[in-house]
């Protein structure tokens, strides 16, 4: 379920974008920008808005070659879950665009299989 007055993924993925600037600018590790990302949308960390969160990361993280760990098993985590119907509380145009980044990530890593996350996590 999202959030109340949760944004857009739009939003969330402009959201990415500006906060890797950071990254970008050799200030900050990825690891500093997501933890700052958690600290600043820490409100709308659950249900589909945590899913929408998360899916805007992961995707702007492969575009700068930078994807963590953590990142992964979250996405690999909350994708399956997409996939068999969880986080579809959104608009089409939404639904579109997430549907287009879950299959660039999908083309670009491999997901972490259930079984494995607990021990990746570790």
């Amino acid at each position: 379920m999202r959030i109340k007055d949760d944004i857009s993924y739009q939003e969330y993925k402009e959201g990415a974008v500006n906060a890797f600037h950071l990254y970008e600018l050799g200030d900050y590790t990825p690891e500093d920008v997501t933890n700052w990302m958690t600290d600043e949308d820490n409100e709308y960390l659950e249900g589909t808005s945590l899913f929408l969160w998360i899916i805007s990361i992961t995707v702007r993280e492969i575009e700068l070659n930078i994807l963590e760990d953590r990142v992964l098993c979250q996405a690999s985590f909350h994708i399956p879950l997409y996939d068999k119907g969880e986080y579809h509380d959104m608009d089409s145009e939404e639904k579109k665009l997430i549907d287009k980044d879950i299959a660039f990530i999908k083309s670009k890593v491999q997901l972490i299989p259930k079984n494995r996350l607990k021990k990746v996590e570790e």
